[in-house]
């Protein structure tokens, strides 16, 4: 029986070579498979910790961005363009009434029981009532009286609290060729200081004389004034002086006139106006 038994050769299982390969074939597929997932995990991690982290950033940098991004505005000094000049300079031009109204209007009478009536002028800025007419301080004022004179007498009164108030009293001559434009003007110039007259025409400018003299009142209330113009010369009054007389500009003898007020912002009352001419 021994003999037998160690004659007897040990029995081997072997592997069939379809199963190793079998076995190789589903590790390499599984970690082909885990790689692929690895890979796809990777950047969705990547997108999702920029978008928690992206919020936090917007968050706490908005404010500096926002002063990046936006230009700094400097404000430069602004120049009038030419049609602004020509505005400014166009209404501090004499008026002249229109012709039409000056052909249409009852304007045969010498002299006026209410010469502040508002349709007698041709008025800008000027504040008219029954006891007379006052420009503000704030503003350029100026109004011309529609009815022409060749010879004219005015006398009114200024309000004065102290220093006279500076303001023009001009004679406006209407040029033939250019009905509303104005062939000369005899510009009287009233200041705390004096008077002086000047005679301005289209392109020129002549001062005719000048008078240095205190205007100055002690005492606050109205101060007559008059201006007679003959055609050939002015006579001009204040109170009880006469302070100036001159020769009446060559271009504007013998023709019809249009008496006008000017002020510059200057705040000048005037009242008791008397009117008288041909």
């Amino acid at each position: 029986m021994l003999e037998d038994f160690e004659s007897t050769p040990p029995k081997t299982r072997r592997v069939k070579p379809g199963l190793i390969l079998f076995l190789c074939i589903v590790l390499v597929s599984g970690l082909f498979i885990y790689r692929i997932q690895s890979r796809h995990q990777l950047p969705e991690q990547a997108t999702a910790e920029k978008q928690t982290v992206e919020p936090e950033l917007t968050a706490e940098d908005s404010t500096e961005e926002e002063a990046e991004e936006k230009p700094t505005s400097i404000e430069d000094p602004v120049t009038p363009s030419a049609e602004t000049v020509l505005t400014q300079t166009a209404h501090r031009q004499p008026l002249l009434p229109d012709e039409e109204t000056v052909k249409q209007g009852e304007l045969d009478s010498t002299s006026w029981q209410n010469p502040f009536y508002r349709l007698l002028w041709k008025n800008s800025g000027w504040k008219f009532t029954d006891e007379g007419m006052e420009s503000p301080a704030d503003q350029f004022c100026i109004a011309t009286f529609i009815r022409p004179y060749k010879k004219i007498s005015v006398s009114f009164r200024v309000d004065v609290t102290q220093a006279f108030p500076d303001f023009e009293l001009q004679l406006l001559t209407r040029d033939p060729a250019q009905p509303d434009q104005v062939l000369v003007a005899s510009q009287i110039h009233f200041q705390n200081t004096g008077v002086t007259v000047t005679a301005a025409g289209q392109k020129t400018k002549t001062e005719l004389k000048s008078v240095k003299v205190d205007l100055q009142q002690s005492q606050p209330g109205s101060v007559p004034v008059r201006l007679v113009g003959t055609g050939n010369r002015f006579v001009i009054s204040i109170g009880r002086r006469r302070i100036l007389t001159c020769a009446q500009p060559a271009t504007q003898s013998g023709k019809e006139c249009y008496l006008c007020f000017m002020a510059d912002k200057q705040p000048v009352r005037i009242t008791a106006l008397r009117l008288e001419g041909e």
